[in-house]
């Protein structure tokens, strides 16, 4: 029996390639560790783009101690209220790839501390899919530079 093309997609190992920053997301695609991935799909999050100062119009909540002397509710940032947003944005569209088979195997490429957000959203078999790490911020750059990256 000689293979089709169709045949040996099956065969191959489907790797997808999470490429991100607080504000935007690429995911490419490839078949093996040595062939040029291609992008498969982009997300975007304006707000992982704006200053504390654009994303707060008010002071924090407060509250009152038995005692009568108010202090500053510590909440996180909004900042970082929109990145971890963001993170499960991306997570659950990975999540949904991967339970409909689009991908086996993935690898996660973000500045650190966006790449631990993600890594926290993780469930169990995404987290299990996860084959690289590598804690860069390449999100702007060409296929060719990102693949150099992380095989390199």
């Amino acid at each position: 029996m000689i293979a089709t093309p169709y045949d040996l997609e099956d065969t191959m190992e489907k790797i997808w390639i999470l490429v991100a920053d607080s504000a935007n997301a690429r995911i490419l695609a490839t078949t093996a560790r040595t062939a040029m991935p291609t992008e498969v799909k982009r997300l975007e999050h304006p707000e992982g783009r704006l200053k504390e100062s654009e994303l707060v119009t008010d002071q924090p909540g407060r509250s009152r101690e038995s005692r009568g002397q108010g202090h500053a509710m510590q909440e996180a940032s909004a900042t970082e209220h929109e990145e971890m947003l963001f993170a499960g944005e991306i997570v659950q569209t990975l999540d949904r790839a991967r339970q409909e088979g689009k991908f086996e195997s993935l690898i996660l490429v973000a500045p650190p501390r966006f790449l631990g957000m993600i890594r926290q959203k993780l469930n169990g078999p995404l987290e299990k899919a996860v084959i690289q790490s590598v804690d860069k911020n390449l999100v702007a750059e060409d296929e060719s530079t990102i693949h150099q990256n992380i095989y390199s």
